[in-house]
């Protein structure tokens, strides 16, 4: 019967000493907790009223969304306009935004 990796992981440390598995523990802790702030890091930001999202990218710590927009203006009969590309990334613990463009520059792609 074949083991799978976290089987085989835990034949190897059932022969560590108590010493090894505390260090073991501590790097673990560290770990989580730098996975945890990652997937904060990353988490898509919400769509703003009026927007449609019609593609979404990532590059490094910022998502690019591909975006159709509503101007607002009561009597427009183009809306929703673009499609537009935006920029979020988090600076402080908040999400900032920025206008791309209408295409995505050539080293994102």
């Amino acid at each position: 019967m074949k083991l799978t990796p976290f089987e085989k992981v835990i034949q190897l440390l059932e022969r560590w000493n108590s010493d090894d598995l505390k260090q073991l523990q501590s790097w673990l802790v560290v770990r989580c907790e730098q996975l945890e702030s990652l997937a904060q890091e990353f988490e898509l930001p919400p769509v703003k009223s009026g927007r449609i999202v019609l593609s979404v990218r990532r590059f490094n710590s910022i998502v690019y969304r591909l975006e159709k927009v509503r101007c607002g203006k009561e009597n427009c009969h183009r809306c929703p306009h673009g499609p537009y590309w935006y920029g979020y990334q988090r600076s402080n613990g908040r999400v900032v935004s920025f206008y791309v463009g209408k295409e995505l520059p050539s080293n994102l792609m």
